[in-house]
């Protein structure tokens, strides 16, 4: 550290402990050093600047196209690293792993990758596999550096691409698997220092719950938008509004609604309904969730209709609020979802769906989809261009294999099932 900055304390961040990451620890044996020069204290060039910019790419690593490299990159940098890595997930059989790395001759992201001779085979030669959890542990803790030099996977996967000192961690991630880190030198370069595999430790809890926090934020996000893909599909629009009844996001069918202006438009970033009935029932709805949940109330579900200018049947409305913590509440925070049903718009019925779900063919999925969307047999008839004894046949067919008696039902059934959401 530079006299100028004083000394910097790494915190330690400590998970919950869980001794349950499968098989036994590996038994360390006592060092025998092999260092070619005195050490150089590699941490005199971590400021307080750098140290913030190096966690600031580890909490943002898992959005960027190679995850955690510029993270990677700028470590390998500060301790004059060869090699640096992050494995999230291990080459078993025919997987060939997820590995994130920096060095001068690989590539970043290795997904299910058996082109690497590691991962395609020489993984199970791994000579720091189940270090004992959250502590740093050096190669020459695990095994001398002659017995190295004998190994296959020192000449095969090591020496090649220059890694020679290694020290590692393995941590645990959202899921609670094991995940390793590793950092590398070469031959010409000194071992660990005690000093920097502090460092390494105390940043290793960093690493763990910049990991885990990534990994949760990319699955609740691919949630959301398969959520949000269902939901449009279903033809029901959605629209996000804040604690001063603006507008923060809407979903695609609320957007095609919203440009439809037949009911219901946008005016100052403000859901506007166009007659004053529905603007000022509409209006009392969304007062009265703010009003609750400013009084730490429980605010009620409430539903109404909105005429149409057009003439269409009217849209439908439900407007829920959400949950609110007052005590992390920043502007602009979500207060409540309004939901819009178009009764006129069709939806979307999956034709593979219907013949997987209900053993129906092809034809049959046809015709159950058009009666679905509103149509009658023989309108169904024309728009197939069959005959309209082949439509009530089939329909015959379709009653049998699903176990309705009636159009409404077959009618009603599909659009409760999942082929009308897939």
């Amino acid at each position: 550290m530079a006299e100028a900055m004083g000394k910097l304390e790494y915190p330690d961040i400590h998970p919950k402990e869980d001794d349950s990451l499968g098989s036994s620890p590996i038994e360390l044996r006592h060092p025998t050093h092999n260092t070619v020069s005195e050490p150089v204290p590699m941490l005199d060039s971590v400021t307080i600047t750098s140290y913030s910019a190096l966690l600031s790419h580890l909490y943002d690593g898992h959005l960027e196209e190679d995850p955690y490299s510029q993270f990677l990159d700028q470590l390998r940098t500060a301790l004059e690293l060869s090699f640096a890595s992050i494995t999230l997930r291990e080459p078993v059989d025919a997987d060939g792993g997820l590995l994130f790395v920096s060095s001068d001759v690989l590539q970043k992201t290795y997904v299910d990758d058996h082109s690497n001779p590691y991962t395609d085979r020489y993984y199970t030669s791994n000579v720091m596999s189940n270090l004992p959890w959250r502590e740093v542990v050096t190669l020459d803790e695990c095994m001398s550096y002659s017995q190295l030099e004998e190994t296959d996977i020192y000449r095969v996967c090591m020496e090649p691409v220059n890694i020679y000192h290694m020290a590692g961690i393995d941590l645990r991630n959202a899921n609670g698997q094991r995940f390793s880190v590793r950092f590398c030198r070469p031959r010409d370069a000194h071992n660990f220092t005690p000093e920097e595999r502090a460092f390494l430790k105390d940043l290793g809890g960093h690493i763990q719950r910049a990991v885990s926090n990534g990994m949760q934020l990319i699955q609740l996000d691919n949630e959301r938008r398969l959520y949000a893909r269902t939901i449009s599909g279903r033809s029901i629009g959605i629209i996000t509004l804040d604690e001063r009844a603006r507008i923060i996001n809407c979903n695609q069918a609320a957007n095609e609604i919203i440009a439809a202006k037949d009911g219901i438009s946008i005016v100052n970033d403000q859901l506007m309904l166009n007659s004053d009935r529905s603007r000022s029932k509409f209006g009392g709805y969304v007062e009265e969730i703010i009003r609750a949940q400013r009084q730490q109330e429980t605010p009620t579900v409430n539903a109404m209709t909105v005429e149409r200018p057009s003439g269409e049947k009217e849209y439908e409305l439900l407007i829920k609020p959400l949950s609110v913590d007052r005590n992390v509440e920043p502007a602009h925070t979500p207060y409540m979802m309004v939901f819009i049903s178009d009764p006129a718009k069709r939806y979307e019925v999956d034709i593979r769906m219907l013949t997987l779900l209900y053993e129906l063919t092809r034809a049959e999925a046809m015709l159950a989809k058009h009666l679905a969307s509103g149509l009658t047999l023989d309108q169904c008839s024309a728009e197939l261009g069959i005959a309209r004894n082949t439509a009530r046949a089939q329909l015959r067919s379709i009653f049998a294999k699903t176990g309705v008696t009636q159009q409404s039902m077959l009618v009603s059934l599909i659009l409760k099932s999942l082929a009308a959401i897939s």
